[in-house]
Formats: structure tokens, C-alpha cells, sequence
């Protein structure tokens, strides 16, 4: 039997990496502002981060409502 706690605990994790990926794309976007550059790329990029973490803390938030149930 697999241990949920395990399960909670891989998506705590991704949502984790999720933020801080996002905010370091953030981060380089403002850089790539700041010196005048053509952030298309980039953005496109952080939209994509951003889908993925929106799924991760989806799932993360089903788990913890699954744990939570009686």
C-alpha cells in the first residue's frame, strides 16, 4: 500500500519548486525590462510555469482534502 503522507509530501514539493520557479522567471523578466529587452519569450515561458503550478496546487489541495476527509 502506498503511504499518503508520501503522496501529500511529492506535492508539497512540486508546488514549492513551482513558486520558486515562477519567481525567478519573474525576476528575469524584470531584468530583461530593465535593460530594454524583448521579453516575449519569457513571458510566454512564465505562462507556461504558471499553468503548471496552478495544477500543482490543485492536486496538492485534493490531496489535502482527500486526508482531511473522515
Amino acid at each position: 500500500m502506498v503511504d499518503p503522507a508520501s503522496h501529500d509530501a511529492l506535492a508539497l514539493d512540486h508546488v514549492l519548486r513551482g513558486r520558486r520557479i515562477v519567481a525567478r522567471q519573474r525576476s528575469l523578466i524584470a531584468e530583461i525590462r530593465a535593460r530594454g529587452g524583448d521579453c516575449t519569450g519569457a513571458e510566454g515561458l512564465l505562462s507556461s510555469f504558471e499553468r503548471s503550478l496552478a495544477i500543482f496546487e490543485d492536486d496538492l489541495a485534493i490531496l489535502q482534502r482527500k486526508n482531511a476527509a473522515p
